[in-house]
């Protein structure tokens, strides 16, 4: 009896040295530093810590108390906050729920470059005035039917480009418009045509990089951008608004 309970000892230690750990619900708040596919290398207050994304992870953004907003792994990049719970083994946690703030978002993709869906989210936020200061501006007018930059517009312009690097972590908004007349369509067309006419001109003026300038974006006719008086007539309407804007929570590079 005594050689038999002792046998039962030894398989039983066996069993319990060569079972994996128990995963551990967990909740813990994050910064991203890497995302290698459904992979995401963080740092916590405690250490590192890898998570690991399935198809049933729920990635949502928040905004004030209630609103949440269904996000997908494309919204997650490096710099961004996020708090995650699910099962922990070690220093992989297993991704039941992340969540993320939405100006915590906007400040990550504003440090480094994004995805373009991520620069057209950012660019519809600029759009709508939100998150953003406007630190310098410049408008460009048209004749009827025209994008060429006039050259008393070009120094205009050149100076604007050269200063928006002191700002630190700038963007270049480009809105362009066309009056009311003639075919909705085409005038939204045309403001394209304007606004890119401008956003070449300043890629091109060697002031700043590049890739702070957004897309720009085709305003049509009729509308005004964020804190812009309305045009006063036609004259006034033919126009590209250029802006240099920054996070509200400015982080300098």
């Amino acid at each position: 009896m005594v050689i038999r309970n002792a046998a039962l000892m030894v398989v039983t230690a066996g069993f319990v040295i060569s079972s994996p750990l128990l995963a551990e619900p967990t909740k813990t708040e994050a910064v991203i530093t890497k995302v290698e596919g459904s992979t995401i290398t963080a740092k916590t207050m405690n250490g590192p810590l890898t998570v690991v994304l399935t198809p049933s992870t729920d990635i949502a953004q928040t905004s004030g108390l209630a609103n949440k907003k269904a996000r997908d792994a494309k919204s997650l990049s490096p710099g961004l906050i996020f708090t995650v719970d699910g099962d922990l083994q070690g220093q992989t946690l297993t991704a039941e729920h992340i969540r993320f703030k939405e100006k915590d978002w906007r400040t990550a993709i504003a440090t480094k470059a994004g995805t373009t869906e991520q620069f057209s989210e950012l660019r519809k936020a600029i759009i709508e005035g939100q998150e953003y200061v406007i630190q310098q501006a410049a408008t460009v007018y048209f004749p009827t039917g025209s994008a060429a930059i006039a050259a008393s517009y070009k120094t205009a312009l050149q100076e604007l480009a050269k200063k928006a690097p002191s700002y630190g972590n700038y963007r270049i908004s480009i809105l362009g418009f066309a009056d009311p007349r003639g075919d909705a369509a085409a005038n939204e067309r045309l403001s394209l045509k304007r606004a890119g006419a401008v956003s070449n001109f300043m890629r091109q003026t060697g002031y700043i990089q590049p890739g702070r300038v957004l897309s720009p974006s085709a305003m049509g006719e009729g509308t005004s951008a964020p804190g812009e008086a309305a045009p006063a007539g036609n004259d006034e309407a033919r126009r590209v608004v250029v802006r240099v804007v920054t996070p509200k929570t400015q982080l300098k590079q």
